[in-house]
């Protein structure tokens, strides 16, 4: 809990830095917003070769080794601590790398055959119902000093085909329809948009939501 503390303050700490308070509060307290549920099936893919990157970056999963020995370094401190955490609590999480430094990183809660993956919270409030052998995809970042060029969408595609190569055969996440860059990175990787659902925050509560149709 200490640590899940420290993370979120820092995380603070470091939006409002890079994008200002309206930024920080948006991701706090909203009424109302639009979130777009998907899916997509990993035999239909697209191809790594789609998003071709410089051979000094690759996709690669994360593990406590590579981030506890530090050989893998992040410009913000939130997301190393959230790294942290997240493999703390099960999940698997896969980053797009340039040379030693993160450039991105994208998360998953891995329903694994045999009773041994982890659920997350946002399943429920979504309606997303993960069987044994799919995933679901979350908290996707990439550094601001490394947008750009598809970086998003390298990273995304790349993390699904080691999922793929690890027997996951489906894959959900959703973003907010007011994002538009997350919209375009799942409509090119070809994600099916599920029912939207309207969710209101404010602070610390949960998350609330209604089911809704058509755009926001």
């Amino acid at each position: 809990m200490l640590q899940y503390c420290k993370m979120r303050l820092v995380q603070a700490r470091e939006m409002l830095l890079v994008a200002g308070w309206r930024t920080l509060l948006r991701d706090i307290v909203y009424l109302n917003r639009v979130a777009v549920p998907v899916e997509i099936p990993l035999d239909s893919l697209r191809p790594v070769t789609d998003f071709t990157r410089p051979p000094d970056e690759a996709v690669l999963e994360l593990s406590a080794e590579l981030l506890g020995e530090r050989r893998l370094v992040y410009r913000f401190r939130s997301r190393y601590l959230k790294a942290l955490t997240y493999l703390g609590k099960g999940y698997r999480g896969f980053a797009l790398v340039k040379g030693n430094t993160v450039a991105g990183d994208i998360w998953c809660a891995d329903h694994r055959q045999g009773g041994r993956g982890c659920n997350h919270p946002d399943e429920r409030w979504l309606g997303i119902e993960c069987r044994p052998g799919e995933a679901y995809t979350f908290d996707m970042f990439v550094d601001p000093a490394h947008r750009g060029g598809n970086l998003a969408a390298a990273l995304q595609n790349g993390a699904l085909h080691l999922l793929k190569k690890r027997g996951i055969t489906k894959a959900y996440g959703f973003f907010w329809a007011d994002n538009v860059p997350a919209l375009w990175v799942h409509r090119t990787l070809r994600w099916r948009e599920l029912q939207r659902v309207r969710a209101t925050r404010l602070l610390l509560s949960r998350k609330l939501h209604v089911t809704c149709h058509g755009a926001a």
